[in-house]
């Protein structure tokens, strides 16, 4: 896949669940939004199993459970805003911003148009 490898959306608790589990309209958007933002997205978290997603305070309607999250490292403002932009480009609708990543999800289940802080 252009521009990531599947063990990058692995659960890093290492239960095995991983790029197969992933959404195939999220992962299109995502890598179509990453050419667009023209700077590298390092993924910190995908998908997650209950367990790991409890363990890191995850919510428990978490989007990471099924596939249609990711958390994007963010190393600087303007990485941040490019991160952003390609992702508007691409229609995704609900961030949160946290102070070294950016949070993406594409949960129909879930508002459209938010951004939230950590």
């Amino acid at each position: 896949m252009r521009y990531f490898t599947e063990s990058e959306f692995d659960c890093k608790c290492g239960c095995g669940l991983g790029f197969a589990q992933m959404n195939d309209t999220f992962l299109s958007r995502l890598v179509f939004a990453r050419g667009w933002s023209d700077v590298p997205y390092v993924i910190n978290s995908a998908i997650r199993c209950e367990k790991h997603n409890k363990s890191v305070g995850g919510s428990e309607t978490s989007s990471h459970l099924t596939g249609l999250a990711v958390d994007i490292a963010c190393t600087s403002s303007n990485a941040r805003f490019k991160i952003i932009h390609g992702l508007q480009v691409m229609k995704f609708t609900r961030f949160g911003i946290g102070k070294n990543f950016v949070h993406v999800d594409l949960d129909g289940s879930k508002p459209e148009k938010m951004i939230w802080l950590y």
